[in-house]
Parts: C-alpha cells; structure tokens; sequence
C-alpha cells in the first residue's frame, strides 16, 4: 500500500470540507487560506489543488483562487440514473459466484455502518457506498469498478449543495435497504435484490428533487 502524502490529505482534507458543507458551492479558496488551515507548505497545497482541479471539483479563477464548482440537477440525476444501471447489471452479473461469506461480509458492514453512524455526512456517506462498491466488486469487472467507484466520488459533491437534511433524516432508512439487499441474495431472489438495490439509490432521486422544489 503507498504511504499518504502531504499532498494526498490536503486533497482529502479539502474534498471532506466541500463534503461536509464547510465550502460552499461557488465559494473561492486560496492558497494562503489553505497552508494556514493544514500547517505545511505551498508545495502540497498546490499540488491538491492541482489534482482537485483536474477532478473538476475546484476550478481555477486567475488572480481570485480557486472555486468550489457548483454541481447541477442534472449532473446530479443523471449521476444517479447510470449508478443504478451499473449497479443493477452488476449484481446480476455476480449472483451467481455470491457465496455465504460474501453475505456474512455485507451483513456485518452494514450493521456496523448503523451502529457508528454519527453526525459527520462524509462519514456516513463513504460508510454508506462502501457497500455498494463491496457488492459491484464480487462482479469481478475491475473497469466497471473504477467507473462505479467515480461516480460516487462524484456523487459525494453534490451532499454539501443539496443532501444534507435528507442525510441526516433518512440514514437508517438507507441501513435497512441494504439489509434488505442481502435478505434477498440470501433467498436467491435477484429480481427483489435488484429492486431494493434500486430504491436504495433512487430515494436520494427523490430526496434531491424535493428539496430542489423546495429551495
């Protein structure tokens, strides 16, 4: 495994702040702002900001800093509709090869992820897509991993601009559904495991539309 960087938890460490809420879409960043906040150098800093950049999360404003890029409606729902295509045809894909101990390790994950909850969203939300990322991983499709494990990377940009009261509200909802998941593999029944999985990801459909309409 390679050794963390300076660099690499400047990145994390701006990335879990636009998570949580603490950077505001459209609000602008800087370099100075940024060596005080994590105590090291230059160097670091602008070597996340570089690669935030490059992930399109930040953008760079000449003479300004670097801004926090607002994501869309549409990039959020469309982000959402490919998840479920991905993760539905997945799942279907690796019915066959889920053993029990597989089952065992969702279970305990998921219970685990209930049990630890806590009031910080980036936790509960890498809590909550670790199983997702478990389960498409049993496919055995290493390219399909990578893609489902960016688009919840994506996904995570969008909890600070649209998802936090429904976070907060509807979390251990989201634990029974995949719980929910698991009693169906466990009965073989892939139809319903598909359906749950489903209404796992398409709630925060809901949710965002709502709160969109709302806002």
């Amino acid at each position: 495994m390679s050794k963390e960087t300076l660099k690499d938890k400047v990145y994390q460490g701006i990335y879990d702040d636009i998570t949580n809420g603490v950077y505001k879409p459209n609000e602008i960043l800087t370099e100075s702002r940024l060596i005080e906040q994590f105590s090291v150098s230059k160097s670091p800093v602008r070597e996340a900001l570089i690669e935030l950049c490059k992930d399109g999360i930040l953008k760079n404003i000449p003479r300004m800093g670097y801004q926090v890029t607002p994501v869309s409606l549409k990039e959020i729902i469309d982000v959402l509709e490919l998840r479920v295509d991905i993760e539905l045809a997945g799942m279907r894909k690796a019915f066959p090869q889920i053993a029990d101990e597989n089952l065992a390790v969702m279970e305990t994950m998921v219970k685990s992820h209930i049990i630890n909850k806590d009031n910080i969203v980036s936790n509960n939300w890498a809590r909550n897509n670790s199983f997702h990322v478990y389960l498409y991983s049993l496919n055995g499709n290493g390219y399909g991993y990578q893609l489902l494990a960016q688009l919840i990377k994506q996904s995570s940009r969008y909890i600070s601009q649209y998802f936090h009261a429904a976070w907060q509200k509807d979390r251990e909802m989201r634990g029974e559904n995949h719980l929910a998941v698991v009693r169906a593999l466990k009965e073989r029944d892939i139809d319903k495991a598909c359906s749950m999985l489903e209404t796992d990801i398409m709630v925060v459909k809901r949710e965002i539309l709502e709160l969109h309409a709302m806002g």
